[in-house]
């Protein structure tokens, strides 16, 4: 090697030592990356201590550090979790408006909130201690501003920014919505989609310059949206709120990515993925959502996380209290928190526990992280039964955005028609149809194909498109089922039992244990959910004798395996007779008492 080459190597490697000797203790070390998200891991919301994330097995933070911008606390907090081998997400509201958060620029609250339809200025309901302005997301004051904290958050080193409020003004017509740029962008949105005649026809809107949504909603004795007399053009509206944050959002991450020049990761609050929610996953890396809290045993989720597994199979879709309900919720029922753990990686999902959480009326909870370790370390030391699995499906639930998007009802029935389906223990699975707009998300026959039953939700509809694919599905062998009305178990289960489809499982279990059956390699797994909670003792009722009958599938042989029993519940591991007799396998639970896991090794 040239002589000159080998000196300017040696002063650059001799610069590069230099470099990162003068570098904080423990940055030198980080590097950025998205390698380490994965479905099975653990996360904790807010700032906790390191041992507290040590103690439940986090991986990392979420909704953390930034809220009001780059600053020095958060800053030496997040590298102590880096240099500690934490992952750090920030928290980026998008429509609370306050002083602590703009930095006590008052005129900039005034100028860039939203309007209700009475011209009022707008403030976040979900507040109620303060009061907090509800900021426009089709304002470019505003817009320009969640630029400027976005690359603070960037600058402070943040792994992942989690988008807060993702729904924008769309999810809150009732409070906010009326502003002069929105009903500006309204304008501009009809007209670039319509012609003057179409505008005149459909909507009786004579002269589109000088149309306003919100002095039109008043002619007609509106108190809110929902009163429009033209459903049609409340829909656009809703459409032109959805897609205008949509674009948004899109813009603002593509500008973060630009401006980090790394590995930038977007997580958001979905809260119950609920339909206007839902079209915003697709920009994220994975997404967080609020989920109620209704007592047990009515408060199932299995459905929601089926649902978020079907619009995006490779994402994590991370579950937390609803903040609503998470200020009344006792301490004593710390086994609830057990059980939600359960519950989301029993689906094949994420968690995120409570540090300081903020709760709805002020205050904040935290879970003790001694009520819960005995699961996180479960979890993180079998993390095997929660990766690379494929859940055993005959029925597909069949669900349309736009059908959903803009009829509740179709939405509550989807969810009813899960609920049913898990409490009957048939294993199903979610086929996602986009509204060909908001989420360009199609099927094809082969979708269809990988289930013996295909169920669509009363309200649901579909174009010819599909239409066309459900009748190829018939044709080669499949059964359709599009219940009038949304039937009870009873009702369901006959209408399955009438294909004579294998549904693959047989259970003598109540409707209160929830039970999902995976494929791993040559090998089958099953996860046990109770969700039968004594609130009075304030712990779960065993179930106990649960009889399982297993068709087993193609490629899975269980000759020579033992049949292990896996729970946090118990003090040790024990194995279970099983008997094989042609396509099916039988064995008995002895007990559940809250989440239990048996596996074919």
């Amino acid at each position: 090697m040239n002589k000159k080459i080998i000196a300017i190597v040696t002063l650059a490697l001799v610069c590069g030592v230099i470099f990162f000797s003068l570098l904080p203790k423990g940055e030198e070390r980080y590097v950025f990356s998205k390698d380490w998200l994965r479905k099975e891991n653990i996360y904790v919301y807010g700032m906790p201590t390191l041992d507290y994330l040590r103690a439940v097995n986090a991986k990392g933070v979420t909704w953390s550090v930034y809220y009001s911008g780059l600053n020095d606390y958060d800053k030496e907090y997040l590298n102590s979790l880096h240099s500690n081998g934490f992952k750090v997400g920030s928290n980026l509201p998008t429509v609370q408006g306050s002083a602590d958060f703009v930095g006590d620029n008052q005129s900039l609250l005034e100028r860039a909130s939203c309007r209700d339809l009475n011209g009022g200025t707008s403030y976040l309901s979900w507040v109620a201690e303060t009061k907090v302005y509800f900021m426009c997301h089709n304002n470019p004051e505003w817009q320009e501003f969640l630029k400027k904290r976005i690359k603070e958050h960037i600058d402070g080193g943040a792994d992942v920014i989690h988008i807060d409020e993702i729904e924008g003004t769309g999810g809150h017509l009732d409070i906010a919505g009326f502003c002069e740029y929105c009903m500006t962008g309204f304008r501009s949105y009809l007209a670039n989609r319509y012609s003057a005649a179409e505008l005149r026809d459909n909507f009786g809107i004579e002269n589109i310059d000088s149309f306003n949504y919100r002095t039109y909603l008043l002619s007609h004795g509106a108190t809110t949206v929902w009163e429009d007399p033209n459903r049609d053009l409340l829909n656009e509206y809703l459409r032109f709120q959805y897609s205008s944050r949509l674009a948004q959002l899109r813009e603002l991450i593509q500008y973060a990515r630009e401006y980090a020049g790394r590995d930038i990761l977007f997580s958001g609050n979905t809260y119950g993925l609920l339909p206007v929610e839902q079209i915003y996953v697709p920009l994220l890396n994975f997404s967080v959502f609020e989920m109620s809290l209704e007592p047990l045993p009515e408060g199932k989720h299995f459905t929601t996380y089926l649902l978020g597994e079907a619009m995006s199979p490779s994402k994590p879709f991370v579950a937390f209290p609803d903040i609503f309900t998470l200020a009344s919720l006792s301490q004593d029922d710390w086994w609830l928190w057990r059980h939600w753990l359960a519950e989301a990686y029993a689906c094949g999902e994420s968690f995120l526990l409570p540090y300081r959480a903020y709760t709805y009326g002020g205050g904040e909870f935290t879970l003790p992280a001694e009520k819960i370790s005995a699961y996180t370390s479960f979890i993180s030391a079998h993390s095997g039964y929660y990766a690379n699995t494929s859940r055993l499906a005959k029925i597909a639930v069949l669900y349309s955005l736009k059908s959903t998007l803009y009829n509740w009802s179709a939405w509550e029935n989807f969810k009813s028609i899960g609920r049913t389906l898990q409490e009957a223990h048939v294993q199903f699975e979610v086929v996602y149809v986009g509204d060909g707009e908001l989420i360009d998300r199609s099927i094809l026959l082969s979708d269809l194909q990988r289930y013996s039953i295909v169920i669509i939700p009363t309200g649901h509809n579909f174009d010819a498109t599909v239409e066309s694919l459900l009748n190829q599905y018939i044709d080669t062998g499949g059964h359709v089922i599009a219940p009038l009305t949304t039937p009870g178990l009873g009702d369901l289960l006959s209408q399955l039992t009438s294909t004579a489809a294998d549904l693959g499982l047989e259970t003598n279990a109540s409707v209160n244990l929830g039970i999902t059956v995976y494929k791993k390699g040559d090998s089958l797994i099953l996860h046990f959910v109770n969700y039968d909670y004594d609130y009075n003792t304030h712990n779960f009722k065993p179930q106990n004798s649960i009889a399982i009958t297993l068709t087993i599938p193609e490629g899975v042989n269980l000759t020579g395996k033992v049949l292990r029993l896996l729970s946090p519940d118990a003090g040790k591991e024990t194995t279970l007779d099983y008997t094989v007799q042609g396509n099916k396998v039988t064995f008995t639970i002895p007990e559940v008492h809250e989440y239990l896991i048996s596996s074919f090794e």
